[in-house]
């Protein structure tokens, strides 16, 4: 079992300290080829984390899959019921994880802008816990290996013949020794930044490796001594073996149509949707589906019949055109020797596996339209957005009244309110004006009136009460014109009565257009099914129904408690927390009904601060806004020494919410750990002495003090002593006792709080009594004796109830 005693801390602005323990491991650990040996096959526990990162964990010195706190909460623990947790007071283990954005790019294979949601914006450091680090470990079946499929000698080579035209670009037409061609895709993998390729033992190594991921290893790693090496070259070439061995297991993933490199943990799924991933049937990643324009054709090529089939296309030969028909579809056609073939494809999920439908046509153009009219017979609702996009003429970004280009007289004007209702106003005969609406492309005129804008006026009126007529027998369109009527400030409960009156019995009809009953209306409205929850929300609104009235109510409307935090902030100005308190609410409730990082403080400091990142300019915020959530200086040290992640996190915040060293450390003594203190104490640039002068002053446990005093001298007993003595008046004996965890000030009865086994080891350093010597008691003599005695173990003393006796 691995112990981790300190922490390790790496900043994300300054490599040189990961640098340097990875220099110094280096040395230390890779010093044989049996030890190198060890170490590549050690990283394949951590396969789903980059090279680096893999080289790094093993650096800690742990053998077991590693997760993040919230990670290791999904995975059942042996104790039945019960969840994964990480032990107190163990230190995570730092890794190098990505900062995603959505910066604009140039999508890979259609080769149009968009925008990609996993472009690394740049890094940060990121804690995780290995199993060994748990307090409850995972159950038997909870950690599942990738299952590898059994396959014949026939099935394993077609496996890495696809892998290498995976890999390179061209598919050979059979592979002799699969090893042998693995070992050659090792060497063809891009080295990393100021690196080489890989060639000789170390390509054979990575080739070996790749293939024991599915068994298929049949014979042992090439033997590497890394004694001509120099420290930081041990690692980086480690690195480097690793890399190019999950690159290979990668392409391998895809022959296999398995993924190789999944964790054997409940990953959050974090897919790159720049890449398409392996078993899939599609040509174009989300981020080049997303970058295509809507219902235009985009051509790409023309590539070799080689080529398409290495980017899974079979078949193609020379250009190839692409149409998006909605947010994850999209219509493909491709030039064939024998013509051209077509394909509905999609990045969504689906036993299709991306290919919904294909076909054949004589040439390119034939294909395009034959894929349209496919896509009109399978799926007509996404073809007729692709067909409105193609041919509508747009008239105004807006919907207001706008000239008719086509209309008979200059003067005309269109009003577009939706797809089923227009109005139309031209000059009539006599000089008058006349008003026109049609619907579902029926023409209802108004009477004729004397102007344009009169005209307008009825040609409104006419489209409105032509949309509350389909809002009646279409559900959608109801709620969406009671919404709309209830935020316009002008509301009639009879307009509600005329929309959703004749979905209720006619005294329910009549009782919905005269109730005053809060309660009574909203029973009625729901009766209806027709309004959403929000909808009726804001039609309590709209009726000037009070806050706490409308808050009784919720649970009748059915709504989301977050949604009715928000809609009630936003509608009757009411106090989030308050809402939410009366309401019940959740921590994840509240933060889904918008609260601020300031009420979230407020309603409960302990989830707020454990979601927060290990950034020092992330909890350089949360001091002063602790302070402004109500908190005194005392309690805002407290939640910060409870959960803080890190001491440079706990010693930034402190600094914020108190800039006195002494007011800081007189709040903070009582609640910091040893770490914390000492690393406020650096905050604060302050010298050993003067942080003794600090700690004695405000009255520090003379433990705490000698122990944050050891941490400032870097370990140093000799500079410590000096200083505990001169500033704290504490001798060397009582310094040094203190720092082996040994308090003067507490006794330990030696026969109640000894077990078993610690009298005998006690016995045993003592030696057989000599009678005819003298026995020296001097405290020197007490502790060599006592230096030879074995460390009590936890578990030894599980059945021991020791008290501890002023």
């Amino acid at each position: 079992m691995v112990v981790i005693n300190r922490p390790f801390e790496f900043r994300d602005d300054d490599p040189r300290p990961m640098m340097r323990h990875l220099d110094a491991w280096a040395r230390r650990s890779l010093n044989s080829p049996e030890a190198w040996a060890s170490m590549l096959e050690r990283a394949e526990v951590w396969i789903d984390y980059s090279a680096r990162n893999q080289v790094l964990l093993a650096s800690y010195g742990i053998v077991g899959p590693v997760a993040g706190a919230a990670t290791w909460g999904r995975v059942p623990s042996s104790e039945g019921g019960r969840a994964c947790a990480v032990g107190a007071g163990e230190h995570g283990l730092p890794v190098r994880v990505p900062v995603v954005g959505e910066p604009t790019t140039v999508a890979g294979r259609s080769r149009s802008l968009g925008e990609s949601g996993s472009v690394a914006s740049g890094h940060r450091w990121e804690l995780v816990f290995a199993e060994e680090q748990l307090a409850r470990r995972p159950a038997r079946d909870a950690v599942k290996a990738v299952s590898i499929p059994r396959m014949s000698d026939a099935r394993w080579s077609e496996a890495v013949r696809v892998a290498t035209g995976r890999m390179v670009g061209r598919t050979p037409r059979r592979v002799q020794d699969p090893l042998a061609q693995l070992v050659d895709l090792a060497r063809h993998v891009p080295p990393g930044a100021g690196r080489v390729g890989l060639d000789g033992v170390l390509a054979e190594q990575a080739g070996l490796l790749a293939a024991g991921r599915v068994g298929r290893a049949t014979e042992p790693l090439p033997v590497l001594d890394p004694n001509g090496l120099t420290g930081r070259e041990r690692w980086r070439t480690l690195v480097d073996v690793r890399h190019a061995a999950g690159r290979v297991v990668d392409a391998l993933s895809y022959g296999l149509e398995v993924d190789l490199s999944r964790s054997p943990l409940p990953r959050h799924e974090l897919a790159d949707d720049r890449q398409v991933a392996s078993g899939r049937r599609n040509y174009l990643s989300p981020a080049d589906v997303r970058s295509l324009p809507l219902g235009v054709w985009i051509e790409v090529g023309p590539y070799s019949k080689g080529e398409w089939l290495a980017r899974g296309i079979a078949g193609a030969n020379g250009v190839g055109a692409f149409m998006r028909v909605n947010d994850r579809s999209y219509l493909a056609a491709y030039e064939t020797r024998a013509g051209a073939m077509w394909r509905l494809e999609t990045t969504g999920r689906g036993a299709h596996l991306g290919l919904v439908g294909e076909g054949a046509a004589d040439d390119l153009a034939e294909a395009k339209r034959d894929v349209r009219a496919a896509l009109r017979d399978r799926f007509p609702d996404v073809a007729v957005g692709v067909e409105t996009s193609d041919r509508a003429k747009v008239l105004s970004p807006s919907f207001g009244w706008v000239s008719l280009p086509t209309g008979r007289d200059e003067r005309t004007e269109q009003r577009e309110f939706d797809e089923r209702v227009s109005a139309r106003v031209h000059p009539g005969p006599g000089g008058r004006w006349e008003a026109w609406v049609s619907v579902d492309g029926q023409q209802r005129q108004g009477p004729l009136t004397e102007n344009a804008s009169a005209a307008r006026e009825i040609a409104e009126g006419l489209a409105h009460g032509a949309l509350i007529e389909l809002a009646s027998v279409a559900p959608d369109r109801a709620n969406a014109m009671v919404t709309e009527a209830a935020g316009s400030g002008s509301w009639d409960r009879g307009m509600l009565a005329s929309i959703v009156g004749h979905r209720l019995t006619d005294s329910d009809a009549l009782e919905l257009g005269t109730t005053s009953d809060p309660a009574r209306l909203t029973e009625l409205v729901k009766s209806a099914g027709v309004l959403a929850p929000a909808t009726m929300l804001r039609v309590l609104h709209a009726e000037d129904v009070p806050l706490d009235t409308v808050i009784d109510l919720v649970p009748a409307l059915g709504l989301p408690i977050g949604d009715a935090i928000r809609q009630m902030h936003s509608e009757w100005g009411a106090n989030r927390l308050e809402v939410g308190m009366a309401l019940g609410a959740t921590v994840e409730e509240l933060r889904d009904g918008g609260c601020s990082r300031i009420e979230m403080l407020a309603a409960s400091p302990r989830e707020e601060l454990r979601h927060l990142d290990t950034r020092e300019q992330t909890w350089q915020s949360v001091g002063p806004t602790l302070l402004e959530a109500g908190y005194s200086e005392a309690e805002a040290i407290k939640h910060l020494a409870a959960h803080a992640p890190t001491p440079s996190t706990f010693a930034v915040a402190a600094e914020a919410v108190v800039d006195d060293p002494c007011r800081a450390f007189a709040l903070s003594v009582r609640h910091a750990q040893t770490d914390d203190l000492a690393h406020l104490a650096e905050r604060f640039g302050m010298s050993p002495a003067e942080s003794a002068t600090v700690l004695g002053a405000v009255g520090a446990p003379p433990s705490v003090a000698v122990q944050v005093i050891e941490v400032l001298c870097e370990h140093d007993r000799d500079a410590t002593c000096d200083v505990a003595g001169r500033y704290l008046g504490i001798g060397r004996d009582e310094t040094e006792m203190r720092l082996d965890g040994i308090d003067p000030d507490v006794v330990v009865p030696l026969a109640v709080g000894t077990g078993d086994r610690q009298m005998a080891a006690l016995r045993r350093s003592l030696g057989p009594p000599d009678h005819s010597s003298s026995i020296s008691l001097d405290a020197e003599s007490i502790r060599a004796a006592l230096d030879q005695v074995e460390p009590a173990q936890p578990a030894d003393r599980s059945d021991v109830e020791a008290d501890r006796v002023p």
